[in-house]
Parts: C-alpha cells; sequence; structure tokens
C-alpha cells in the first residue's frame, strides 16, 4: 500500500543516511577524546601524588582550564554538527515519508555538495548494511498516513529506551570512578589538600560531564516519553475513524518535535548503541509488527467522496 521498502534504499536516500551517520560519528569521536582527557587527569594526579608533589598546582590548572576550553570551542561545535545531522535525518524523513519540508522550522536542507562530503565515504561492510531496511519493512502493509505514524513511533520508543539504559551507565559509571579514584588517593596521601589537589580537581571536567549527560538525557526521555504518549492518542484517533487529512496534518506537528529532539538532543557512544542495538531493533520490530496487525483491523474512515457518493 505504499513503496517505503523500496524508497528507502534508493542511492539519495542511502546517501543522506551514510552522511548522517559519519557525522555522528566524528562528533562522537571528539567527545571521545575528550572524555579520554578528563578520565586521564585523576590518573595523572594520583601518579603526582606519589611521585611529584610539586605538580599537584599545575593538573588541578590544567583540568580547570580544559573545562572552560570545553565549554567555549567544543560545544558550539558540536550543536553544529547535531543540527547538520538532524537535517539529514529530516530530509530522508520527508522524502520517504512524505512529508513537506518546514522551512520555518530546519531552514534550508544540506546542500548536496556538503551531502556528498561525508556519503562519498565508505562505511563497513556491517555498517552500510545497517542502513539498509531502516523502517521496518512491515509499515508496508498500511496507506501511507498510518505507515507514516508507526515509522514515527518507532523512531521515538527506540530513541527513549536507548537513552534510559544510558543514563544508568552514566550515572553508575560517574560514582564507581570517583569512587575507587578517591579511595586510592587517600591511600596515598590521607590530607585534604592532596585530595582537592590531584584527586578532585582533577576529576571535575569528567564528572561535570557526567552529570550534565545524564541529566541531558534524563530530560530528553521526558520528552520523547510525552510524545509517545501523543502518538498514541493518535493511534486512537484513527481507530475511531479520524480522516487521512487529519492523521498526516497532526504527523506533521510531531515531526516538528522530532527534529527540535534531534537538533538538541546528546549523543550516545557507538560501543553502547551497538551492543545493545539487535535486542533493541527486535523488541521495535515486534512492536511495529503489532501496531500494524491492530491498524490493518481497524476499518477506514468514509472520504467526503464517498459520502457524496452514497447521497
Amino acid at each position: 500500500m505504499n513503496e517505503i521498502d523500496k524508497q528507502q534504499v534508493q542511492p539519495r536516500m542511502l546517501n543522506l543516511l551514510r552522511a548522517r551517520t559519519l557525522i555522528y560519528r566524528r562528533a562522537k569521536n571528539y567527545q571521545a577524546v575528550g572524555l579520554v582527557i578528563s578520565l586521564g587527569l585523576p590518573l595523572v594526579g594520583l601518579a603526582a601524588a606519589a611521585l611529584f608533589s610539586a605538580s599537584k598546582p599545575f593538573i588541578a590548572l590544567f583540568a580547570l582550564t580544559f573545562s572552560y576550553l570545553e565549554v567555549l570551542f567544543f560545544d558550539p561545535w558540536l550543536r553544529t554538527q547535531l543540527k547538520t545531522a538532524a537535517k539529514l535525518q529530516e530530509d530522508f524523513d520527508c522524502t520517504l515519508l512524505g512529508m513537506d519540508w518546514n522551512v520555518f522550522l530546519a531552514g534550508s536542507r544540506v546542500d548536496p555538495e556538503q551531502v556528498f562530503e561525508d556519503a562519498c565515504r565508505t562505511l563497513s561492510a556491517k555498517d552500510e548494511k545497517r542502513l539498509l531496511d531502516w523502517y521496518p519493512l512491515t509499515v508496508n502493509a498500511l496507506p501511507l498516513h498510518l505507515a507514516r505514524l508507526v515509522c514515527q513511533r518507532t523512531n521515538i520508543w527506540y530513541d527513549s529506551a536507548l537513552r534510559k539504559r544510558y543514563r544508568m551507565v552514566l550515572l553508575f559509571g560517574a560514582v564507581a570512578i570517583m569512587f575507587f579514584v578517591g579511595m586510592g588517593s587517600l591511600w596515598i596521601d590521607t590530607t585534604i589538600t592532596s585530595f582537592v589537589l590531584s584527586t578532585l580537581a582533577p576529576m571535575t571536567p569528567m564528572m561535570i560531564w557526567a552529570l550534565r549527560e545524564r541529566n541531558r538525557h534524563a530530560a530528553t526521555c521526558e520528552l520523547l516519553d510525552r510524545l509517545n504518549e501523543d502518538v498514541k492518542k493518535l493511534f486512537d484517533k484513527s481507530r475511531a475513524g479520524a480522516t487521512e487529512q487529519e492523521i498526516s496534518m497532526r504527523s506533521r506537528e510531531l515531526q516538528d518535535a522530532i527534529y527540535n529532539h534531534r537538533v538538541s538532543s546528546p549523543l550516545i557512544f557507538d560501543w553502547i548503541y551497538n551492543r545493545l542495538r539487535s535486542q533493541m531493533e527486535e523488541r521495535m520490530n515486534a512492536g511495529a509488527q503489532e501496531l500494524v496487525d491492530q491498524l490493518r483491523l481497524t476499518p477506514a474512515p468514509m472520504t467526503m467522496t464517498t459520502k457524496w457518493d452514497e447521497k
């Protein structure tokens, strides 16, 4: 009843996904470098406490300076990358799901030359395979306005479930590192001055990042949960006989919220994403299949033409 399965594997569509994937990967790699530096500073502080006590103030100064530089330079660059990646995904969704581009919200589309700059690069065979069948093939059994709704819902559920797990990893990871490094510092030198200079100050960038990311993911999950409730209401309206035009209009509004979420949402490292992907996709496909089965049993609403024909 629609051609989502064929359209989503067209060369242009795969180029959009490939460019989006590479932009996110580049942003994550830069973020990982900053995190490694943040994690390394406490270890350097411990070594300095044991071997070169005179270097403690300099390590503390470097840690604090690094925090300021990260906020001044890395955060603005990261926002630009997220916006570009969100535009590429929005282009993919609008083209595939038959929605108009909202120029007032997203601005202009990403230039094809900029898309090609990343899309011309080759991913690994495993990553290239992941670009195929981006949305569940089961949605082909539905008319486009309902298939679109199922695809939007899979986006929301998948992202929310992934972030809920990731924020727990951030919280427990930060607490564990703080505890073990702090205990090691006190074992080497029990003075409070040494603890502050060699452990607390160097750990500040990492702790700030972890707590900030955890809070951002929690706020994102709240938004996604609210959007998920809105999607459920749209499904109920569809079953109650809402017209295709009404569902399509609300889907466009929902897509605007999804785009805003993508622009501002924090990143998830690939090593976490890859570990959870298989299990998450199985659950996502099962949920999509159940929604499709329910919607197929719903009688199609009468159109204006049908009413006049009856008269």
